[in-house]
């Protein structure tokens, strides 16, 4: 089983929506595609969290390469 960290925050998202855009409009979309908009949610979620890791790593390894440099006396 996939671990998915950000599946309770989607659907609290689409359980807000559905209560925003009110009863009768909610009962045109279908479960379906309530769900589907969940994990697209999800899905923009897990990709905003890895692009900011993605750019963590980077700085960390930017700040190790730099501390080897000084290390080294060549900074």
């Amino acid at each position: 089983m996939h671990d998915r960290p950000h599946k309770p925050h989607a659907d609290r998202i689409v359980k807000q929506f559905r209560e925003e855009v009110g009863a009768r409009i909610s009962a045109e979309v279908s479960d379906k595609d309530f769900d589907g908009l969940s994990v697209m949610i999800e899905s923009a979620l897990n990709t905003a969290v890895m692009d900011a890791l993605n750019t963590t790593v980077e700085e960390i390894q930017q700040l190790a390469d730099h501390t080897r440099k000084r290390a080294s006396g060549e900074v």
